[in-house]
């Protein structure tokens, strides 16, 4: 539980045609997972893609994981996530993989958001083309 504690919500995507989502997470400030500095979670056989926040963000900030709930239920993936600021998902499916990267090229320390503009911060970051390692895999069916 609560393994994703302090990573950081990069992106999301969500294929209507396949039933899949998928979540792109910073691990350079995870407390629980030292290993590799970005992580990938996908989500097959989608149910269902919940995202609740406030609709203005203002200054820029990082989505930082407060909570992770990952489980099964009525044989389902469930997966609730807490962030701060202020925000929710709850994605729901038939499995979950779950893909920890070492993404090349972007240091060690993510980027203060409080200081940069968005595309040096965009550019300190893993992103879906980023080139990486996979380091390890793991399914939840």
């Amino acid at each position: 539980m609560d393994a994703l504690q302090e990573a950081q919500l990069l992106d999301s995507q969500v294929c209507h045609l396949t039933s899949t989502a998928a979540l792109l997470f910073e691990l350079r400030t995870s407390l629980q997972i030292d290993l590799g500095n970005s992580a990938l979670l996908v989500v097959r056989g989608l149910a269902s893609f919940n995202w609740n926040s406030p609709t203005n963000r203002l200054p820029l900030a990082a989505l930082t994981v407060v909570s992770s709930v990952p489980g099964r239920l009525d044989g389902f993936f469930h997966g609730k996530f807490g962030f701060f600021p202020e925000g929710e998902l709850v994605v729901v499916g038939d499995l979950a993989e779950f893909y920890v990267l070492e993404v090349e090229g972007i240091g060690d320390v993510p980027p203060d958001y409080s200081s940069m503009d968005l595309k040096r911060i965009q550019g300190s970051l893993p992103s879906w083309s980023s080139a990486c390692a996979l380091l390890q895999a793991s399914i939840s069916r």
